[in-house]
This record gives structure tokens, C-alpha cells and sequence, in this order.
């Protein structure tokens, strides 16, 4: 079984540089495929009426410490400053305080909740050097971070509508079932026990409520607030952790943000942190250990490959190829002095599912030679695209 880090180089994917340990070089292949998963989560998010958003990488520390991740984070924190060269700056671990910033814009009705946003969130956490581990352990990495303010009563809707979109998405990426982990109060936590047992009574109710199984894992929880953990079993039976959601009440409070109840009164929300893939680096980094590079083909960055038999059938190769790119598929073309079979041997290594080849026959046929796996089949050139779409989209249904 090979590493994610010896597929990424097969595929030409990424690497990393001792100049940036920690941090990832994208390759134009590895990067189409961290756009392909990132559109593709977007998507989801938007249809469940969430906004994206954007805010700065570099925040003062005095809003970290008005969160509490400067007490109870700041050990794996990176901080800078200005001019003065005064540590005044951090770059943000986590999305979530300037998404508070964010709601504490307006003025919000209970009639607005719950407010959804969503932010590809770059962040930084100093992880020491022995624990970095290719793209699955960084110290800069992509969260989907995603928050709902809204109210206690509109809670464990949300934590369902949640679980149903984990199961969607994990299930398009051929994973059938996940396991689900409670985790509650840790030692050094934030707010009072009462609202704390209340928080975790509610994501167990939730889960007995949909027939879900799960385990406690007591003391993991965040320090803001406990947390429903997702865990993705391999090939190979390890187990990754991946979609989180926690129930938070101590950052509405710290933050003093409210809303305005049915009666006209100032309430204060619940925060639901959320992600789907946790960190995208670390998702695709699973995703090519569990497939061995054999990625799922809606999100292949190179779905099709054509190998020209003859030097005569460039010109016809690359009109196929423009044609390709026009509906939207990324085309490899070896127009090289190699023998066909050297060229599909290429292909394979890559684990490109679809092989095309052309030569004088073709060119005279308006036909292509379409290689998926062992299948071999001739295809009309003005049905190729169409069809290759078909197998493209077929795992998304």
C-alpha cells in the first residue's frame, strides 16, 4: 500500500518544501482537484441556504482573548506584529470569532434564524515538527467552516439537517456509513456544568432521536462546548476523524451577541460549529490513501487521456481534446514517439479512467477507441463528450 504523499508525486498532485514544513506546494493537477472538492461542498452549502464569507487571516490577540483560544489554545497558536515588531497579531486557528464579528453586524430577529455562514477558512496552528505528516497533518490547511446562530429550540433540527448532508456527501465518495462519538465536557472548559449537561443531553437525544449509534468519548469535547465527532473507516480498518458539529453557548455570551425573541426581548443564540471534510488537505490526503490513487471520477483532475497512434492524427487528437475542455473535462494528450501500449501503461500509472486512442481508422471514422478498465468500445466523436459526462456524474446521483 503506498503513502498519500508517494500517490500525490504519481499523480503529480503536491509536495512540500523544507522551506515551508508543514505547508503544501499544489501542483496544477492537485490544485483542479482541491478546487473540484471545494466547488463541490460549496454547492451543498449554498443549497442548504448558507453565505459564504471571507475574513482576514491576521486578528489581534485581544479578540482571541476575548474567545478564550488565547488561554486555552495560544500554545498552538503562530503570533506576529506590526511595525513595532510587538507580538499584538495571531493568525487565525479557526474561522469562528470573525464569523461572530460577522453576526454582531445587525440587528437580528428571531424571524432571520437560523443565519448560516460558511468559509473556506485557511488557518494556521503550530503543530510540532515529529506530528507533520504530508497533507494529513499541516500546520496550514482548509477548513469548510461553516456556523448557524440560531435559537435553542431550533437546535436539533439543525444537528439532524447536518447529519443528513454528512451522509450525502460521505456517501458520494463511496463511504457507506460512518461512526458517530459524543464528545463531552473536557477538564478545562468554559461556562457552568448545568448548560454544559444540557448541551450533551441534547446531541445524545438527537441521536437516539434518528437511530443513530454512538459513542461517548468523555472529556473531548471543545472547550466551548461538546461536540458530535464523524468517523470514516478505510480499506484497511483505521478510522478517521472528519465531520464535526458542536453545541456552543459560551461564545454567544463572551461575544454579547443576541437577538431579538417573539416578545421584543434580547436573547442570546447558540452557535453551531460545523465542518464536512474537517481540513480539505487532510480529506484529499485520506481520500488517496483509501483509493491508492484510484480517485472518484467526478472529481478526477485528469478524467481522459488520448494516446495518438500515429503522428497523422495529432491535429484530429487535439480537435478531440478542444471539444473535451469546451464540456468542461480536462484532457491529457501524449503526442510522443512512444508506442501506444507505452502510452496507455503511462495512463494507468496515473489512474486515469478514461484512455483514449486515435489513429488513421478513427480520423476516417469520425470514431475514438474508448478504453475504461477492460472495456474497449468504439465511440461516435460527436457522442464522446456526452457520454464520458454521463460516467463523470454518475456517482453524484
Amino acid at each position: 500500500m503506498k503513502t498519500h504523499r508517494e500517490i500525490a508525486q504519481q499523480l503529480d498532485l503536491f509536495h512540500s518544501e523544507p522551506q515551508g514544513p508543514g505547508m503544501i506546494f499544489w501542483h496544477p493537477n492537485g490544485w483542479r482537484l482541491f478546487q473540484d472538492i471545494q466547488q463541490h461542498i460549496r454547492q451543498l452549502y449554498q443549497q442548504h441556504g448558507f453565505q459564504e464569507v471571507r475574513t482576514p487571516q491576521f486578528l489581534k490577540k485581544d479578540l482571541w482573548q476575548t474567545s478564550g483560544h488565547l488561554m486555552m489554545f495560544g500554545e498552538d497558536m503562530f503570533f506576529g506584529g506590526g511595525q513595532e515588531n510587538m507580538q499584538e497579531y495571531a493568525l487565525k486557528p479557526m474561522s469562528c470569532p470573525a464569523h461572530i464579528l460577522l453576526f454582531k453586524r445587525g440587528v437580528h430577529s428571531y424571524r432571520e434564524l437560523p443565519v448560516k455562514l460558511f468559509e473556506f477558512g485557511l488557518v494556521h496552528r503550530n503543530e510540532p515538527s515529529g506530528s507533520l505528516n504530508g497533507s494529513l497533518r499541516l500546520r496550514q490547511f482548509t477548513q469548510d467552516d461553516a456556523h448557524v446562530f440560531c435559537a435553542w429550540s431550533q437546535v436539533q433540527d439543525e444537528i439532524k439537517h447536518f447529519l443528513g448532508r454528512a451522509r450525502h456527501v460521505y456517501r458520494q465518495y463511496g463511504y457507506q456509513q460512518f461512526a458517530v462519538k459524543i464528545s463531552t465536557r473536557p477538564e478545562s472548559a468554559l461556562g457552568e456544568l448545568a448548560l454544559w449537561q444540557s448541551a450533551e443531553q441534547v446531541l445524545i437525544d438527537v441521536c437516539r432521536s434518528e437511530s443513530i449509534d454512538f459513542e461517548l468519548q468523555v472529556g473531548e469535547g471543545a472547550f466551548y462546548g461538546p461536540k458530535i465527532e464523524l468517523a470514516l473507516q478505510d480499506n484497511r480498518g483505521r478510522e478517521w476523524q472528519c465531520g464535526t458539529i458542536q453545541l456552543d453557548f459560551n461564545l454567544p455570551e463572551r461575544f454579547d451577541i443576541t437577538y431579538t425573541n417573539a416578545a421584543g426581548e434580547r436573547e442570546r443564540p447558540v452557535i453551531l460549529h460545523q465542518v464536512m471534510y474537517g481540513s480539505l488537505e487532510r480529506w484529499i490526503g485520506m481520500l488517496l490513501e483509501v483509493t491508492q490513487g484510484a480517485l472518484p471520477e467526478w472529481i478526477h483532475p485528469l478524467p481522459v487521456a488520448i494516446a495518438t497512434v500515429s503522428e497523422a492524427a495529432l491535429d484530429y487528437a487535439n480537435e478531440l481534446a478542444n471539444s473535451l475542455k469546451s464540456a468542461g473535462l480536462h484532457v491529457l494528450i501524449d503526442h510522443s514517439n512512444n508506442s501506444v501500449s507505452r502510452k496507455i501503461k503511462r495512463f494507468h500509472q496515473m489512474k486515469i479512467p478514461n484512455i483514449l486512442i486515435v489513429g488513421e481508422q478513427e480520423m476516417k471514422t469520425h470514431q475514438v477507441v474508448l478504453r475504461r478498465g477492460k472495456v474497449v468500445a468504439a465511440v461516435e466523436k460527436e457522442k464522446l463528450a456526452e457520454q464520458l459526462l454521463i460516467y463523470r456524474n454518475a456517482q453524484l446521483i
